[in-house]
């Protein structure tokens, strides 16, 4: 995870495990030397359950997406967390990693009356669920094609002044989630990352302007598992060289057949030898 400034008040810090004390005094991992930055203001704990912003002076001011944060608060990528007047903003540890290339859109195929009300009361594989403005707290179920943008016609309807009439559109295949621009001005963000399009995993936060939406696709495989996955895959572009095996010569004969003539050449020694001792009495006599 990485701390991004919008404004340079500090350079990108990438966070490790653990807890990162944020503060104006020396001792703080982030040093923040600023008005209104309390000495000890705050901590961020990174561990296996995710991201937990603490507030460690009780006067210090803190919100996460403009929303007041008293104690603690559960942190997930894209949040916007303000100290004072002071914002950083939680992006993955590259901005790569958000990944961009789509295939081509298809066309919507048409379907029967009967079809689309069926598809309408069938439960959704895949809802957003509004975490800041006016889509606060609702869920929008995301079947096939979802339009957003200020035009009244659209599936999801943000007024803002920063959105386009048709901003962008969220397409569930059912395997892939795929955000496209509809040739916005602004872009989206997701997870942090200002983008126009990209390839959406369940718990990805989604943000137009100050309305964001969190990803719930509980069908679907996580960023991070894809990740690991496309990490540990094997190459199938590289070739490994042939290992030449040193040949094993034939054996002149067969181990059993060996065996054996080797117990009749034993007896016929013995054979001779005991003719030999017979032969020498003989003469001695």
């Amino acid at each position: 995870m990485r701390l991004h400034f919008p404004n340079n008040e500090h350079a990108d810090l990438l966070v490790a495990p653990g807890d990162t004390g944020i503060g104006a005094a020396s001792d703080n991992t982030l040093v923040l030397e600023r008005p209104g930055i309390a000495a000890h203001h705050a901590s961020l704990h990174v561990g296996d359950r995710g991201f937990v912003l603490s507030v460690v002076d009780s006067s210090a001011r803190v919100h996460v997406n403009a929303r007041p944060v008293r104690e603690k608060a559960i942190l997930r990528l894209g949040d916007v967390v303000s100290l004072d007047t002071l914002q950083f903003i939680l992006k993955p540890d590259r901005d790569a990693s958000i990944r961009t290339e789509l295939p081509p859109a298809q066309p919507t195929p048409s379907r029967s009356d009967e079809d689309a009300a069926r598809n309408r009361t069938a439960p959704p594989k895949a809802v957003l669920r509004g975490v800041s403005g006016s889509y606060f707290g609702r869920i929008v179920a995301l079947r096939g094609r979802l339009t957003i943008g200020r035009d009244s016609d659209c599936d999801v309807v943000l007024d803002e002044p920063e959105m386009a009439r048709r901003h962008a559109v969220i397409e569930n295949s059912g395997d892939r989630i795929y955000l496209r621009d509809l040739g916005s001005t602004n872009g989206t963000y997701v997870n942090g990352v200002q983008v126009r399009n990209a390839v959406l995993h369940p718990d990805d936060q989604i943000a137009f302007d100050h309305n964001r939406f969190l990803l719930e696709a509980p069908g679907l495989p996580g960023r991070d598992q894809v990740l690991i996955d496309e990490r540990n895959a094997p190459n199938i572009t590289q070739t490994m060289r042939a290992v030449d095996l040193p040949e094993e010569k034939p054996s002149a004969r067969p181990a059993a057949a060996s065996s054996r003539n080797d117990i009749w050449w034993l007896i016929g020694a013995a054979a001779l030898i005991g003719l030999g001792i017979a032969l020498l009495l003989l003469v001695k006599w």
